[in-house]
């Protein structure tokens, strides 16, 4: 009998399986432990495809059926399911004795492929994930469970944009099932209640999605195991080393996120995938504010207040460096990005803020905080004038209503209006945050 990784099973994955006609010119792109995916082109409605589907040869055949049923969960999983962030499933069926989803095709690798060359920057795993916890939020929504969150299952592509895969052991929670103490995932990635052979439900993904944030900011997996057996243990028993310990580049805010959602015990984790995008939106943008050194080090690159910025190093340095100075050098360096130039009725080297946003060096002014996010990240107008990039903690804006809108490439919300008030305080922002794959706005002042 062919097992799986023999030669026998890549010969038979090398050989075309029977598909309907329409599908054309296959081509292998894949090979896993139950299956083989190819790429084809769809004859009748001309598009390129994605087609998962198992050679009976290529396992045992007292395997054959529980995995041909699990192909058709995933097929009935992702069916349910239309969002920017999870590869859509076109069509299913069964030729002989060979069973096939039609999926989209994704150009990209998977994000275990893209870790072999080393951990990724915070603000681009945090940008990878988000994606993946707004695509968990819309599934979950849908009455859809992955239960196999991990690294070979979230594809990127060149422009870091992420889709989730491989629902095939996916739970449906509205369809009752047979399992009763059945260890259902990836070791590596599960949660404590499902290494208890309980089904777990969605906390047990944003468990998974915690665990592969760590994976992502470190290199190395949170339960790293030598065998099943240990790793479980693990999983069930041990904290791993915290991330901001294996790679400082991790702010504080952003370990602790990670902490919290790969608690033991689901209850103390976040309540859903949407809670979880918050903090981790909120993490990003107290880093991008706090990180003094990091920020001072991207504006070191502008000629223009090179000795002053130097100056401000060797403040920090000293330990005398004080907020509003900081935000005087990055308001010098930023304004004639911004604007082009100065208008003529202006005094040299003074800038000019947008109508309604405060200039750093007004304290006595009546503004509040406005903590403006996106996913992904996007440059940010208030009342049709620029004031950076997200993510940021505090865009300081006069009391009274303004608009906000974010652009993301040529793409461009549409303007959200906002009343900000004395409420409206660092501590305390009003928050503005627009997701470009869901094409919807966030906004609360929790």
């Amino acid at each position: 009998m062919t097992r799986v990784g023999s030669a026998e099973a890549a010969a038979s994955a090398s050989v075309p399986p029977r598909v309907p006609e329409r599908y054309e010119g296959l081509e292998i792109l894949g090979q896993g432990a139950m299956g083989v995916v190819y790429k084809a082109h769809d004859r009748d409605l001309d598009r390129t495809v994605a087609i998962k589907t198992i050679h009976p040869s290529s396992v045992a055949r007292s395997d054959f059926e529980a995995i041909a049923a699990r192909l058709c969960r995933e097929a009935m999983a992702a069916a349910r399911l239309a969002h920017p962030s999870i590869v859509a499933v076109y069509d299913v069926g069964r030729v002989s004795e060979t069973p096939y989803i039609v999926m989209e095709y994704f150009t990209g690798r998977t994000l275990a492929e893209v870790l072999e060359s080393g951990p990724l920057p915070p603000a681009r795993a945090v940008h990878v994930m988000l994606q993946v916890s707004r695509a968990l939020e819309y599934a979950h929504a849908q009455g859809v469970v992955h239960r196999d969150i991990k690294t070979s299952n979230i594809m990127v592509d060149a422009r870091w944009s992420a889709k989730l895969t491989d629902f095939g052991v996916a739970r449906i929670l509205d369809k009752p099932t047979g399992e009763t103490k059945m260890m259902i995932g990836t070791p590596a990635y599960m949660a404590p209640e499902q290494a208890r052979g309980t089904p777990g439900d969605a906390r047990s993904d944003l468990f998974a999605v915690g665990v592969v944030l760590y994976e992502t900011l470190t290199g190395v997996k949170a339960f790293p195991g030598d065998d099943v057996a240990t790793v479980l243990d693990e999983v069930l028993h041990v904290d791993p080393v915290p991330a901001r310990e294996r790679n400082f580049a991790v702010s504080p805010a952003l370990d602790a996120v990670i902490r919290r959602a790969i608690d033991k015990e689901p209850d103390d984790r976040y309540r859903d995938a949407a809670a979880f995008a918050e903090a981790l939106m909120q993490a990003a943008a107290i880093e991008r504010t706090t990180t003094g050194v990091g920020t001072l080090a991207s504006y070191l690159r502008g000629r223009t207040v090179v000795l002053a910025a130097a100056a401000i190093l060797v403040a920090i340095v000293a330990g005398i460096v004080t907020t509003p100075l900081m935000e005087r050098v990055i308001a010098a360096r930023d304004e004639p990005r911004k604007t082009g130039a100065l208008p003529p009725s202006s005094p040299a080297g003074t800038s000019v803020p947008a109508p309604g946003v405060v200039d750093a060096q007004q304290p006595s002014a009546k503004r509040g905080c406005v903590s403006v996010n996106a996913v992904p990240f996007a440059k940010v107008y208030v009342d049709g004038r620029p004031v950076g990039e997200t993510p940021q903690a505090c865009v300081r804006v006069r009391h009274g209503q303004h608009s906000v809108q974010f652009q993301w490439a040529t793409e461009h919300s549409p303007e959200y209006l906002i009343t900000v008030g004395k409420e409206h305080t660092a501590e305390n922002p009003l928050r503005a945050s627009y997701d470009f794959k869901a094409g919807r706005f966030v906004s609360s002042t929790d």
